[in-house]
């Protein structure tokens, strides 16, 4: 079994794109680069205390991520060191997910609820990590409220879209998140999961489908198989 960085744990695999880089020869994009921009980087630190325009757009984004229930997507994927993935995800509040990586990255990644499943398919590996312990948590939790033990380190809003990073109170040194999403209407459309050395992994959602019915199947793993010593078996 492969360690796994802060960052691989919560939708990267550092291992997936490494290989996806190798076969695939991508390299880093330059400065005119699809989401080459570290979006972490230009939001300036606030306060703790929020302004009252702060809470205002805090309390439009906790409204927004409390109703919707189920996300599909195409999803494009973007590490600070320039490797890159894609795939399909599917989300369903509270705590399920489910990010199948296209080929060359043998990766799959499973939330039952409970537990982040991270499955290698070329090892039949399997590492679970606690889901409240992924950044994404904060708005897979069955009620959203960004300020309840959470900092919000970063707000920006323009015209279009409205940027808000944020990084769990009693983990500071476990890197931040940021939300992108887009205005008039509403919507999620990327995220940005740095971690506590800096390495940066954005999300973007392609073709979002919001409050969809979702197969409850694409939430389970006991089908997979994993290495043992001697033969393969199923996940528990």
């Amino acid at each position: 079994m492969r360690p796994l960085s802060a960052a691989a744990l919560v939708f990267v695999a550092s291992l997936g794109l490494a290989r996806a880089d190798d076969d695939l020869g991508v390299g880093g994009l330059g400065d005119e680069g699809f989401l080459s921009a570290p979006l972490g980087d230009e939001l300036e630190p606030q306060s703790r205390n929020l302004s009252p325009d702060d809470v205002s757009v805090i309390t439009r984004v906790e409204a927004y991520l409390n109703q919707f229930t189920t996300v599909r997507a195409r999803f494009v994927q973007l590490s600070s060191d320039g490797n890159f993935a894609e795939g399909e995800v599917h989300l369903q509040r509270p705590g399920k997910m489910r990010f199948e990586y296209d080929p060359p990255t043998p990766v799959l990644l499973i939330a039952d609820g409970n537990s982040l499943l991270y499955y290698d398919k070329e090892l039949k590996s399997a590492t679970f990590v606690p889901l409240e312990e992924t950044p994404l948590w904060f708005i897979m939790r069955p009620t959203v409220t960004l300020t309840h033990r959470t900092e919000i380190t970063g707000i920006v809003e323009d015209a279009t879209t409205l940027s808000v990073t944020l990084r769990d109170e009693d983990k500071g040194d476990a890197g931040e998140v940021t939300l992108v999403f887009s205005e008039q209407p509403m919507a999620l459309e990327k995220w940005v999961v740095t971690d506590a050395q800096g390495i940066s992994v954005q999300v973007a959602l392609v073709n979002p489908e919001f409050d969809i019915p979702v197969d409850d199947e694409l939430f389970q793993y006991g089908d997979l198989d994993v290495y043992g010593t001697g033969s393969g078996g199923p996940v528990r």
